[in-house]
């Protein structure tokens, strides 16, 4: 794994080079709703283009984690599936059913049973690099890839290139810090269940942290929103008391926060100081949102590289989920 987040910047570059070469043809149909499927790092970058696309696009973008698709979804539909394998099975049976409620579908993946649907079907496709571990960088490609497929919609204009070039420019320039700053995260994290708190707009960079603490490190991490954590988990500060002591605290902070949002979190961190001492705030580098999302992705990515590390676990190998993935193809 470390080997791959050492090669982020270069998964950018080599993702825009895709999308600028894709030789795809999208517009045309006049589209009323984007759904985009897919699961693990594919869903979550599904979740990312969402976030920054919100205010951007003039029709509603719903991401499918699952088998069964909604029933609105038809020719007006824009489908775009996204697995690296291309076996994901989920995706595989919501792509089936798009195709069967004449959506116009879209895929996003290195090869597999996704790549002959595609080909049989004469679908609009983009192929990302394929290979062992491979499947680390699936967010990059497949968050890129996203863009420039609603780009060829006709849905997004090319702003989003400019931000992806400043992206690149702002890792270059923040190596060496943020590697620093996950050093010291995955320090205060060893032991501990991390509590990871953002705004809702961030919640897929803070969930990417989750799954990669999960993947990488082989340690739960809990993930929650503001404002919405304030109706409901605030409350539930109080018990188990036992448990307080082995919890880490991350606030999540960035300039596309509610205001509100910012001070949500300043009013709530005394009643987390109560029960776990120090709380730990990071705030996200960049004037852009993909500027802001993807220095928080890579410095997320460092931070369960080096708590890999320190929890003496082999950061390639899933074993456990692969055993799952094994169990199921034999039922």
């Amino acid at each position: 794994m470390k080997q791959f987040v050492e090669e982020f910047i270069q998964h950018l570059q080599q993702a825009i080079r895709l999308g600028e070469r894709a030789a795809v043809t999208l517009s045309g149909t006049p589209y009323n709703n984007v759904v985009i499927a897919g699961m693990g790092s594919a869903g979550i970058a599904g979740d990312l283009v969402k976030a920054y696309v919100a205010d951007k696009l003039a029709v509603p973008v719903i991401i499918h984690k699952g088998y069964h698709i909604p029933a609105f979804v038809g020719s007006d539909t824009l489908f775009i599936a996204a697995s690296f394998s291309g076996i994901t099975e989920e995706t595989l049976a919501a792509v089936r059913a798009a195709l069967k409620q004449e959506a116009t579908v879209a895929c996003i993946t290195s090869g597999g049973e996704l790549q002959r649907i595609a080909l049989e079907n004469n679908l609009p496709h983009l192929l990302i690099p394929g290979g062992p571990g491979q499947r680390r960088a699936t967010l990059v490609y497949a968050a890129i890839e996203m863009l420039y497929l609603l780009h060829y919609a006709g849905l997004l204009d090319d702003t989003f290139k400019t931000e992806l070039a400043q992206s690149i420019t702002l890792l270059q320039e923040q190596t060496g810090g943020i590697k620093v700053q996950a050093s010291a995260l995955a320090s205060a994290f060893q032991g501990k269940l991390p509590v990871l708190y953002a705004s809702r707009t961030f919640k897929p960079v803070a969930v990417r942290l989750q799954q990669q603490l999960n993947q990488n490190a082989r340690q739960l991490a809990h993930v929650n929103v503001f404002p919405e954590m304030n109706h409901n988990e605030l409350e539930g500060w109080r018990n188990p008391e036992q448990l307080f002591g082995q919890l880490a605290v991350l606030l999540i902070y960035t300039s596309y926060d509610h205001p509100r949002v910012h001070l949500r979190m300043e009013l709530s961190t005394p009643v987390f100081k109560q029960r776990v001492g120090d709380v730990m705030t990071i705030e996200a580098a960049g004037a852009t949102f993909l500027e802001q999302a993807f220095y928080l992705v890579h410095l997320f990515d460092w931070v369960s590289v080096y708590l890999a590390e320190l929890n003496g676990v082999d950061s390639e190998t899933n074993n456990t989920i692969n055993n799952l993935k094994d169990k199921l193809s034999k039922a």
